[in-house]
């Protein structure tokens, strides 16, 4: 019994090995590779942690608080909000007004080597700090000569700095323009201005600038540069016949009671520059300079627009105060432009910047509303 056992158990053991030889006689194929949406994904790699650090720019200028009634501050209040908003508060600015930090010539040059990031001031000012005298073109008389001329100009201006900062190898970025106001020739009641012969002799107060003694010289007035602080006391002893200011500027000092005539003379648009240090610019994310420079472009604009309508307003409290109005007929208006064009495009030349006020007019022409 025991025999017969082992001889089954060893038949069973055969057949078994037998089938199993069988099987790996024909290796079967190896299995079809996988389509590739089956295979398992490669480890993306780690997505940068998000910057959540706060950036603050310092921005002072010498333009009246919002509170005071500064019209610059106004809005440049609502583009600082408007890009701490939009940044999810990522940006900041401090702001500070009123030459609190310091004058135009102190705080420029500041702007100029980055210890300060922003500042708004004439272009003047900005091309005698840079020694770049050529963006100061649009300061000169009779560029434009309206308000919706002005609007327009304050539209391009920026692009057209820029390009010129680029070309100097100046490290400013132009954010935007923001209007003062056209500027307007205004006298004493015993100095009529009816035509620019009438402007013979007259002592008019101009700020230190070459270019607004040259504008009033060109009447054939004679420039007196003087403190503005200065000119309520020389209309009323006789120092000077008049000055040329515009009307947010001449409500501000209180000098609508010591002058009679405003004469619309038109002839020196007031845009200044708002620059910003451009590697301080550029060491910020690139969405926040993107915020940064949309924003203010943006509202600058708005503030030049806006500009007309407050000064057409104030223009009404200064004639409240007794000052009379006199708007001048084309060809007396012309009278005054055709005695500033030949002062104005001599600059032009010299400064080289026939190319880039050409391309000026063309824009203005086409984009005044």
């Amino acid at each position: 019994m025991k025999k017969l056992v082992a001889l089954l158990l060893a038949l069973t053991m055969v057949f078994a090995l037998a089938a199993c030889g069988g099987s790996s006689a024909a290796p079967a194929a190896a299995p079809a590779a996988a389509p590739a949406a089956d295979k398992p994904a490669e480890a993306a790699p780690a997505a940068p942690a998000a910057d959540d650090t706060v950036y603050t720019l310092n921005f002072y200028h010498i333009f009246a608080a919002e509170e005071a009634g500064g019209h610059e501050s106004l809005w440049i209040n609502k583009a600082v909000a408007e890009v701490e908003e939009k940044s999810g508060g990522r940006l900041k600015i401090n702001v500070e007004p009123g030459g609190t930090m310091g004058s135009e010539e102190e705080l420029i040059p500041q702007v100029f080597s980055g210890d300060l990031d922003m500042s708004l001031s004439g272009p003047s000012v900005w091309g005698t700090v840079g020694g770049i005298d050529a963006i100061g073109w649009s300061e000169l008389p009779y560029v434009v000569d309206n308000y919706p001329q002005m609007n327009a100009l304050g539209e391009v201006l920026p692009d057209l700095t820029n390009k010129q900062l680029e070309e100097a190898g100046i490290g400013l970025y132009c954010l935007g323009a923001m209007s003062q106001g056209i500027r307007c020739l205004c006298t004493i009641e015993s100095k009529p201005v009816h035509s620019v012969d009438d402007c013979k002799g007259l002592k008019i107060r101009v700020p230190q600038s070459d270019v607004y003694v040259a504008t009033v010289e060109g009447w054939g007035c004679s420039g007196q540069t003087m403190s503005s602080s200065q000119v309520i006391t020389g209309l009323t002893n006789g120092t000077i016949d008049g000055l040329e200011s515009d009307p947010a500027s001449i409500l501000a000092r209180g000098q609508q009671e010591a002058f009679h005539w405003y004469i619309e003379t038109y002839h020196i648009a007031s845009l200044n520059l708002l620059m910003i240090n451009k590697a301080n610019l550029e060491a910020l994310p690139a969405d926040l300079q993107e915020i940064l420079i949309s924003v203010f472009k943006e509202k600058c604009v708005e503030q030049c627009y806006d500009r007309e309508i407050v000064n057409n307003n104030l223009l009404d409290d200064i004639k409240a105060a007794g000052v009379e109005v006199v708007s001048l007929e084309d060809d007396v208006f012309a009278g005054f432009k055709e005695a500033d064009t030949p002062f104005r495009d001599k600059k032009i030349a010299e400064w080289g910047d026939e190319a880039i006020f050409e391309e000026a007019l063309a824009y203005v022409a086409a984009n005044t509303k």
